[in-house]
């Protein structure tokens, strides 16, 4: 059984690997909680990328407005975007769909 602090690290892996995929250069940052965000540096543009991730067949949940803020503070004090990354994961760790995304400062 995977635990709850396993099943966030899965998740921020998935949303780093994809990132990545796609020319991201990609860092953690953990600013609470065992939280992290991925500050990921691209060629025309950086994100902050705050990842939620749920273990079938629970759903994913939302974001806190408190959480919001914090990630959207965070992103526009550095002049990133902010986005929310959802994954869902099995109970082996595997990425189930897609991963859902939303921009947070539009």
């Amino acid at each position: 059984m995977l635990t709850p602090k396993e099943i966030i690290e899965l998740g921020e892996e998935h949303v780093s690997r994809y990132l990545k995929g796609t020319g991201y250069y990609c860092t953690l940052s953990k600013p609470h909680h065992g939280a992290a965000d991925i500050d990921a540096r691209g060629e025309d543009d950086n994100l902050v990328v705050h990842v939620m991730t749920a273990l079938h067949p629970a759903e994913v949940p939302n974001l806190t407005p408190s959480d919001r803020a914090r990630v959207v503070s965070r992103a526009m004090s550095l002049e990133y975007d902010a986005w929310l990354a959802k994954v869902v994961i099995n109970t082996e760790g595997e990425m189930l769909g897609d991963i859902v995304w939303e921009q947070l400062n539009h």
